[in-house]
């Protein structure tokens, strides 16, 4: 049976005895995702004004999928009817992106942990829970990942925090580009453990020539004419 479907004087006894318990965190409404209220809008805008681009959706590095529900049930009140592919190890970062890290930027293995309790299986249940069936997982390394298999996307939302897999991934999409495609690389911001998305993020868009934009203080933003 569902919780839903219990009676409400029942419902209201079982939350009743959760907030007297540790397990009030499972239960009280919790913020759950590393953007804020104003870059979750952002991304949103984003989706609407690629809404008549071609081309898919890609979110690169989804975790459990938290974004990648906000932003489907955007797109479904929106009448967004586009593919939506979902791209993550499921299971914590590649070692040779650690091992880069380390030995040629200087960061501490300590601060290079995490996003290791996943699993794609858990994704895929929670979009199914939450009515998202336009979404795919693609489980990969997205250092050697084919993109070319695959439509070019109209908005990709870049968020391996790390400098090799972002650097690859700009590398093997923006040819491909349509135009007015837009990639947010997220995590954009000097200081942070991740910072090597932002480096990655400078040196692609000084050799193309393309204008720095940091939007919501760490959302680096690439447009293709």
């Amino acid at each position: 049976m569902n919780f839903q479907d219990l009676p409400v004087q029942a419902r209201a006894l079982l939350k009743d005895l959760a907030f007297r318990t540790p397990m009030a965190r499972w239960v009280a409404h919790r913020w759950q995702y590393n953007f804020s209220p104003s870059q979750l809008g952002f991304l949103c805008s984003c989706l609407d004004r690629t809404r008549d681009v071609p081309g898919p959706v890609f979110e690169v590095g989804c975790f459990a999928g938290v974004t990648t529900v906000f932003l489907n049930k955007h797109m479904s009140a929106e009448g967004m009817e586009k593919p939506y592919y979902a791209f993550d190890t499921f299971g914590g970062f590649v070692e040779a992106d650690v091992a880069f890290e380390s030995d040629r930027r200087g960061k501490p293995r300590s601060q290079l942990q995490g996003f290791t309790d996943n699993r794609k299986e858990w994704f895929d249940a929670t979009m199914a829970l939450n009515g998202v069936t336009r979404t795919r997982s693609v489980q990969a390394d997205v250092n050697t990942f084919d993109f070319g298999a695959l439509d070019a996307p109209s908005f990709c939302l870049l968020d391996v925090d790390l400098y090799r897999p972002v650097r690859s991934v700009l590398e093997a999409l923006y040819d491909r580009l349509p135009s007015g495609a837009i990639v947010v690389v997220d995590d954009c911001k000097d200081g942070l453990a991740f910072d090597g998305a932002l480096q990655a993020y400078r040196e692609f868009i000084g050799l193309r020539g393309l204008p720095e934009r940091i939007m919501h203080g760490k959302l680096g933003v690439i447009e293709k004419p």
